[in-house]
């Protein structure tokens, strides 16, 4: 039997305690079978101190293990060792960190970063593509990056070859999206338990109940101008208004509402409409409307929403003549910076006889909320009295602002709960 002496053997790294933090684990895991001493040495790292260096925030979307954009170089310690790795280190980690989260169904790995507001030719971002996402574990499909809009417009093979992921919020309310070309907002968390009236805020929420209606909340519509994957279309539907009337630019968000829907068990119709305001293939208005069955909760028009109010008035014609129109009483504008384009369409769509609701998101200076509800209320109430001259102001009322969440240093997105009256002198403010 050969011996080898001491000085020639190689240095055995002393484990580092472990954590319930099931990130960290999986970083110390790999730091203790793939990292030789020498290159911590050369790092100024120890396992003594490298613990309370590493990152602890993630966030898990079935199957993706998303990171903060700062996951690797959060601390100075930490930042020099992920700078020292190899690529085939770096590969060996990510599967290090994949392996400790597998009994949570992880198979997938990114970095997260802010949604930019420009697009890569220097246009507005219209789409709120992530374009900024980094993979960094799974087969995440095609990598191309998302020109513009026409350009990004997916096709039923880029659907089905996509990667998908999927949250439940709101005791259970479940939503897909595909993480490469939609955004996905937890801070609109406390918004969508609003709207179901739960949480801190609930009682603040008029208008989904019987009382406030005067009418049943299964007999009502709602109008989301902005639905995006259904961030607030579920907490309606859920809430048991009869059907949403969506409009949703993104091909591949109107994709995820429609998958959304059929994991929470709610029928989707989805209607292509043209550049001009048409519905594509020639489908006439009439025709879709004789089409919808009651289980059809959502109709999301997947095309711009500046022909909405025209097209949701021809549908109203034909339903009212069927006896199967229910009015609306509630419209969502969720868009940020600033949904003031969608303001007048707004106004039309809300309806004329009882009023309702029109929910303004804006992006607002702290010290200026004030300023941006008055500037609100006196904007919608003349754009209303366009539509109603026989009507004495106040028109609108802004009832309540919610403070949703710190968009930026001083700015607030707040949500603008103004109620419009109505023609019938029951629903005046």
């Amino acid at each position: 039997m050969s011996l080898t002496s001491p000085e020639s053997q190689p240095q055995r790294k002393k484990r580092s305690h472990r954590t319930s933090n099931l990130l960290q684990a999986g970083i110390q895991e790999f730091v203790n079978t793939q990292v030789p001493e020498s290159q911590l040495s050369a790092c100024n790292v120890s396992l003594d101190t490298l613990p309370q260096a590493l990152p602890k925030r993630f966030t898990i979307y079935e199957p993706l293990l998303l990171l903060p954009a700062n996951a690797f170089n959060a601390t100075p310690a930490w930042s020099a060792l992920y700078t020292s790795l190899t690529d085939e280190q770096r590969q060996s980690l990510y599967a290090s960190i994949a392996k400790s989260f597998a009994r949570m169904g992880v198979t997938h790995i990114a970095i997260n970063a802010p949604i930019a507001l420009t697009d890569l030719r220097g246009q507005e971002n219209r789409m709120r593509s992530p374009a900024g996402l980094i993979p960094l574990q799974g087969d995440f499909g095609d990598l191309s990056p998302v020109a513009g809009e026409e350009e990004s417009q997916p096709s039923a093979t880029d659907l089905e070859r996509a990667f998908w992921v999927r949250t439940a919020q709101n005791h259970g309310i479940v939503q897909i999206w595909a993480p490469l070309y939609t955004m996905f907002s937890r801070g609109n968390i406390t918004e969508k338990a609003r709207i179901l009236g739960q949480g801190p805020s609930a009682n603040t929420f008029e208008g989904l109940d019987a009382q406030s209606l005067q009418q049943s909340v299964s007999e009502t519509s709602v109008v989301d101008l902005y639905a995006g994957i259904g961030y607030f279309v579920f907490s309606y539907l859920r809430r048991g208004v009869k059907r949403v009337w969506g409009w949703e630019l993104n091909g591949w968000s109107v994709e995820g509402l429609r998958r959304g829907c059929l994991a929470n068990k709610w029928g989707c119709r989805v209607v292509k409409v043209t550049d001009d305001g048409k519905l594509a293939g020639g489908e006439d208005i009439e025709d879709l409307v004789k089409g919808l069955a009651d289980t059809d909760r959502v109709v999301i028009f997947h095309g711009d929403n500046r022909f909405a109010a025209d097209m949701l008035d021809t549908v109203s014609h034909v339903m009212n003549g069927l006896g199967t129109w229910n009015p609306v009483r509630h419209v969502n504008l969720g868009l940020l910076p600033s949904s003031k384009p969608s303001w007048e369409n707004a106004c039309r769509m809300l309806d004329v006889r009882r009023g309702g609701w029109i929910h303004v998101h804006e992006n607002v200076d702290v010290h200026q909320i004030e300023q941006k509800k008055k500037e609100i209320e006196d904007e919608l109430a003349r754009m209303r009295s366009q539509e109603q001259t026989s009507l004495d102001l106040p028109i609108a009322n802004c009832r309540h602002v919610e403070h949703v969440k710190t968009y930026a240093p001083g700015v607030m997105h707040c949500v603008f709960d103004v109620r419009l009256s109505g023609t019938d002198s029951a629903w005046r403010i």
